[in-house]
């Protein structure tokens, strides 16, 4: 996908008014995962004063964290300034909004130019400790967001084939080493619900490729709409680890990746990615 956002307008309207118009903030990811931000200054904020702000949304009977970035000024630019987070610390896995603050409260800055070039099909880097993905993002009113993932062991979903009443999907293993008897599980999601495991083979890149058979999702399932998640199994004692995509630039895949559907004893049943790019699978009630 490459570099997202509103180019040339959204740098005008920093650039033009930068007294009365909104803060427009500029970034980059690399492929280490260093985040760079750049935004124009409004009128009468001295460059030593402003300090970029990441505050995580939190969840409800949570506190917000807020992590504070120095900045250095852009040269040949005068007014603009440059923050960087660099790969520590590893931010919690959530989504936090960028802000900008010149001493007094915080000010929301909207998205402009993202180069996530860098993160397109991406290696993760060969480090010790979790995995840590950042990808921004707009958010609601097109305010700057930054989605953070951080995974002690992660199984990233390739391609997906839906054909012949089942689903194919090819994946490869990060900072999970495979043992004998892993496995893949799906879990229809409630409280209680039933559980369908299935044996996975490894392909020629040594990546790991499984089948699920669509029918074996309703031989327990009422005609009602059931949501199944997709699990990797290490071993049968180590704890299960969620078949997800997150090594790429899209922050927010379930409003991008849209799959076709198949029916299956007359059910419409089709994969999905959900709001946190897991991988799940939803299966239809049957009209009427």
């Amino acid at each position: 996908m490459g570099v997202n956002g509103t180019n040339e307008e959204a740098t005008a309207a920093v650039t033009g008014a930068p007294e009365t118009g909104p803060l427009v903030a500029d970034c980059a990811v690399d492929a280490a995962g260093v985040f760079t931000v750049e935004l124009d200054l409004p009128g009468g904020i001295a460059e030593g004063t402003a300090r970029v702000l990441l505050r995580s949304r939190p969840r409800t009977g949570e506190q917000a964290t807020d992590v504070t970035l120095e900045t250095t000024p852009v040269p040949g630019r005068p007014g603009r300034v440059r923050a960087r987070l660099p790969v520590e610390p590893v931010l919690a896995e959530g989504h936090w909004e960028v802000r900008l603050s010149c001493g007094g409260p915080a000010l929301p800055v909207a998205a402009g130019v993202r180069d996530l070039r860098a993160l397109v099909d991406r290696t993760p880097p060969a480090s010790a400790g979790p995995l840590a993905v950042r990808v921004p993002y707009a958010g609601q009113e097109d305010r700057l967001m930054l989605r953070v993932w951080r995974r002690e062991g992660h199984v990233e979903a390739g391609g997906l084939r839906l054909a012949d009443g089942a689903l194919t999907v090819r994946a490869r293993l990060v900072g999970v080493a495979p043992e004998p008897g892993a496995r893949v599980l799906l879990r229809r999601r409630g409280k209680g619900g039933p559980e369908h495991v299935v044996e996975p083979r490894t392909d020629a890149d040594g990546g790991i490729v499984f089948t699920v058979e669509l029918a074996a999702l309703l031989e327990e399932e009422p005609p009602r709409a059931a949501y199944w998640d997709l699990f990797w199994l290490p071993s049968p004692t180590a704890p299960r680890i969620r078949i997800s995509r997150l090594l790429d630039d899209v922050a927010e895949r379930k409003r991008v990746f849209v799959y076709p559907h198949t029916r299956v004893a007359g059910h419409r049943v089709f994969p999905y990615y959900t709001v946190d790019n897991d991988l799940s699978i939803e299966v239809n009630a049957p009209a009427g």
